[in-house]
């Protein structure tokens, strides 16, 4: 197990050649498109923050849908991390999932404190939330830390189909996500034009690999990632970065 802790290690430490960076206050704001079949549609509004000294790294999300079946689907996550070049280690993660009727969630009736109305990754709350839901919480969680890592992955030495395995220790165990790179590439946001790298990424999920396989275009610039985009069950979602 060492041994195979200290290889893993070895090749994080070649991976990482950027070594650690500092990452100021930061907010970023995404849209979130969402197809299946007939439907094509833009359904949420997301805003990343990040922001990182030392080895403590925080990253936040906070999404809310546009109004939509008379719902509003709510999404809050936390990631707090201790981070270095070869692992990662997390001290405190937290999903929030909430879906308050529209009418509610504009009235002083809606308490996002409140049980009722809630359900988060460590079972609190009473609202009814699919396994399958909670996980793709959790691993939304977890991806924050990706908006650290895509800045110090040394891109430019890799090969297409390299793969990165970052080792991730947590309150649940070891899990781990894979980053594969395939290459150079370039996108588009608005009238601006980005040349980019483009990547894949999967996470574990309670020891085994999730199967979701998110595709990303970062900027090879800023290393902002620029659009996330992966085919799930319940059809194919965009996350795509707003300047």
């Amino acid at each position: 197990m060492k041994k195979t802790l200290l290889f893993l290690c070895m090749l994080l430490s070649i991976a990482f050649a950027r070594g650690q960076e500092n990452i100021p206050y930061t907010e970023l704001n995404y849209n979130v498109h969402y197809h299946w079949g007939l439907i094509d549609v833009s359904i949420a509004h997301g805003l990343v923050t990040i922001e990182k000294n030392g080895e403590n790294f925080v990253g936040t999300l906070d999404g809310n849908s546009i109004p939509w079946n008379g719902r509003v689907f709510c999404v809050s996550d936390t990631l707090k991390a201790a981070l270095t070049p070869n692992l990662e280690r997390i001290d405190y993660v937290n999903g929030w999932y909430l879906k308050p009727k529209t009418n509610i969630y504009r009235s002083s009736q809606f308490d996002p404190n409140n049980p009722i109305f809630y359900k988060n990754i460590k079972g609190e709350g009473k609202l009814d939330a699919s396994g399958e839901t909670m996980e793709a919480i959790d691993i939304t969680a977890n991806m924050l830390s990706l908006f650290y890592y895509f800045r110090v992955l040394d891109f430019p030495k890799m090969k297409d189909g390299d793969v990165v395995a970052i080792p991730i220790q947590g309150a649940e165990g070891s899990q781990e996500v894979r980053v594969t790179y395939k290459g150079r590439s370039t996108f588009n946001v608005g009238d601006n034009h980005y040349q980019t790298y483009l990547v894949a990424f999967e996470f574990s999920y309670r020891g085994a690999m999730s199967g979701y396989t998110v595709e990303t275009q970062i900027s090879s610039e800023s290393r902002i990632p620029l659009r996330f985009s992966s085919s799930l069950p319940i059809g194919h979602v965009e996350m795509t970065y707003q300047e």
